[in-house]
């Protein structure tokens, strides 16, 4: 049976993009006004005055016209425009000027919000536009629900998740998967893979990092991601979901015996190369779970080089 999703998966426009991600506010918005607020002001501080503004106002003793009212209710104005862009980060400027008659300049800028949302940092000078302008990311419009919800909020913590999946579908997100390896660096070095239970959920991704004592050691990009039903490693035999090359299957069967326990129904990350790098984590503590990374946004370029080269830039950088 298809399972069902909460975020339709038939187009890779971008108006389809921006309409699932419209989908997804309105869920949140829609689930718990208070909640959405709060998501807003994690978007950013220009985010916070449309927190504040956000559902019905009460308020006594107000002051209407020539006289005071007992109570007053009342709604504030309010207004956002979002611009998305899915293949590359150059927002066009004559372009989002052409949206600013859009607003109401009359009353100031409260109230109002422009928002560019793309996979990675918005590139465009927003500094005259006279209304608050927020650069976001998928990832950031993600990490800003989680944030906002609590863990009884299953319902809506579910349809999150699958505008993650859906995101991640997509190749919206982040494009380093890097799990902690503390125990099995040696075989993933060795062996030039990753490996973990096929239920865990893990976003598309290009590359793969091993995490170990304080740092990202190896870094590969992805080339092949097979869920094994079965391996023996005595008979050197693999019943997986897709066909493997006989190098894979000696580095998959060889991964499980140095292992030493049962790995059928695990999925395993294959990199054709995997050298050595030293992207070091300087904030306190370890890596309890796995992270993601943008690698253009950390190497700050717009192309990325080969799979050497990207080892050596990372060392020098810190995260």
């Amino acid at each position: 049976m298809t399972q069902v999703t909460y975020f339709p998966r038939y187009s890779q426009k971008e108006n389809h993009v921006t309409n699932n991600t419209l989908l997804l506010l309105r869920h949140l918005y829609e689930f718990n006004r208070r909640k959405f607020a709060n998501f807003l002001g994690e978007l950013g501080n220009d985010a916070n005055d449309i927190a504040e503004r956000l559902g019905l106002q009460f308020k006594q003793q107000q002051a209407m016209g020539a006289g005071v009212a007992d109570g007053f209710i009342t709604q504030e104005s309010i207004k956002i425009i979002i611009e998305s862009k899915l293949n590359g980060n150059a927002f066009d400027r004559k372009q989002l000027l052409r949206y600013l008659p859009a607003f109401d300049h009359s009353r100031g800028s409260g109230g109002q919000l422009l928002m560019l949302l793309s996979p990675g940092d918005p590139d465009v000078d927003t500094t005259d536009f006279r209304v608050p302008v927020i650069h976001t990311t998928f990832q950031q419009i993600l990490t800003a629900a989680k944030t906002c919800l609590s863990e009884h909020d299953e319902e809506m913590i579910a349809i999150v998740d699958d505008f993650e999946q859906f995101c991640s579908d997509e190749g919206l997100l982040p494009t380093v998967f890097v799990p902690p390896c503390g125990q099995s660096i040696e075989y993933n070095r060795k062996y030039r893979l990753y490996f973990c239970p096929e239920r865990r959920f893990v976003r598309k991704a290009a590359f793969l990092g091993i995490y170990a004592k304080k740092s990202v050691r190896l870094i590969g990009q992805i080339e092949k991601i097979v869920t094994c039903t079965r391996i023996d490693p005595d008979r050197g035999e693999v019943e997986s979901d897709s066909i493997v090359t006989d190098d894979e299957k000696k580095r998959i069967v060889g991964a499980t015996r140095d292992w030493g326990s049962n790995l059928n129904n695990h999925k395993f990350y294959l990199c054709d190369e995997m050298p050595e790098t030293d992207f070091r984590k300087k904030s306190k503590g370890g890596l309890l779970k796995h992270r993601y990374f943008d690698l253009r946004e950390v190497l700050d370029v717009q192309d990325l080089p080969d799979i050497n080269e990207i080892s050596q830039m990372l060392r020098c950088k810190t995260w």
